[in-house]
């Protein structure tokens, strides 16, 4: 029997899914969905991981799934975040500025000073505190929803037709 497949590799894919699914302004409106990208990416982490099997090969668990979506969570983060940053160097805060043009039209009465916070830190940009605040909170996030995303790979990609067979019954009581 040959050995299973190297999970890096499909990871690492699932994990530039992520990446650019959360880092490509009006495109990252998908993470609002229960995090859908990034469930998106764990989910085709499973798919391209599934792919490398050949019929002499064990079949793969919902363990090495889960790592498979855990791990490309923790390469979508790392790249996304870097994503985000160029992005944002690139061509500013364009998803910012379309939400704060968004509130000022829709005629809300919302106090002045709420209206002038918000430009205030539109206009700070990022700092390296924000940044790394952002990276912590995207690996946990990535890696939860990445994780959830490998499961639901699990569920469709598994294995058809291996039956487990169910535990011996245990002799009955000496009277």
């Amino acid at each position: 029997m040959n050995q299973k497949p190297d999970k890096l590799i499909p990871a690492l894919y699932g994990g530039v899914i992520m990446a650019l699914i959360s880092a490509i302004p009006f495109i990252n409106f998908i993470n609002c969905f229960c995090c859908a990208g990034v469930m998106l990416g764990g989910f085709l982490g499973v798919f391209f991981y599934k792919n490398n099997f050949t019929p002499d090969t064990p079949p793969f668990t919902s363990g090495d799934c889960m790592g498979i979506g855990a791990l490309a969570g923790v390469f979508g983060a790392i790249m996304g975040t870097v994503l985000t940053l160029a992005s944002l160097m690139l061509f500013g805060n364009i998803m910012g500025e379309f939400i704060f043009s968004m509130i000022r039209n829709m005629n809300l009465e919302l106090p002045q000073e709420a209206l002038d916070a918000m430009e205030e830190s539109m206009s700070a940009g990022m700092t390296f505190i924000s940044m790394f605040i952002q990276l912590i909170s995207n690996l946990v996030i990535y890696t939860i929803f990445g994780l959830l995303g490998g499961l639901i790979g699990y569920s469709v990609y598994k294995p058809k037709g291996v039956v487990i067979p169910p535990a011996p019954m245990p002799p009955p009581p000496l009277q």
